[in-house]
Formats: C-alpha cells, sequence, structure tokens
C-alpha cells in the first residue's frame, strides 16, 4: 500500500494547518484560563509608622561588662586600598 506523492503532501500541509489554528487558539484570547479573584488585603491601623509610636527600647545592654570588654580588632575604619586587576589592554 503506497501513498502517492501528492497526497502525503496534503497530508503534511493538513498538520501542519491543525498546529498552526491549535496554536493560534492555545495564544489567542479565545480560552482564558480558570481565574479565582483574591480579595484585596486589608488594612489595619497598625501600617505604616504608627505602629513605632509607643516603641521603647531597653540600653541597659550598653552598661553590660560583657559589651564593654568588647574590643576592636584590626583596621577601623576600613581601608580599601589597591584592589582589581592591571588593565591588560593599557599601553
Amino acid at each position: 500500500m503506497t501513498t502517492s506523492p501528492s497526497s502525503s503532501k496534503l497530508y503534511v500541509a493538513l498538520i501542519v494547518l491543525a498546529g498552526l489554528v491549535g496554536g493560534y487558539i492555545a495564544y489567542s484570547q479565545w480560552i482564558k484560563p480558570f481565574e479565582v479573584s483574591t480579595p484585596a488585603p486589608l488594612i489595619s491601623n497598625k501600617d505604616g509608622l504608627s505602629a513605632f509610636k509607643n516603641l521603647k527600647i531597653d540600653f541597659k545592654v550598653l552598661d553590660d561588662p560583657a559589651y564593654k570588654s568588647l574590643i576592636t580588632s584590626g583596621e577601623s575604619p576600613v581601608n580599601p586600598g589597591v584592589t582589581g586587576k592591571k588593565d591588560l589592554f593599557a599601553q
């Protein structure tokens, strides 16, 4: 059972046409995906800087002897020095 060259070209053309039509339908707005609408989050009065209105900071930790015994090791402020590679293409 052999098929003629014209009928095999017809099958290929139909397959390509079906692919193009399927791709158009898949990427067009004809078929919309299922969308779930989510409500907007509720805005409370505690948002923003008003949450820090009654903030109390405890500075007792700065009076602790363990904190006072900390020492600075190394260079302060840090001197970055010369970093990076030399320009290989400079004359």
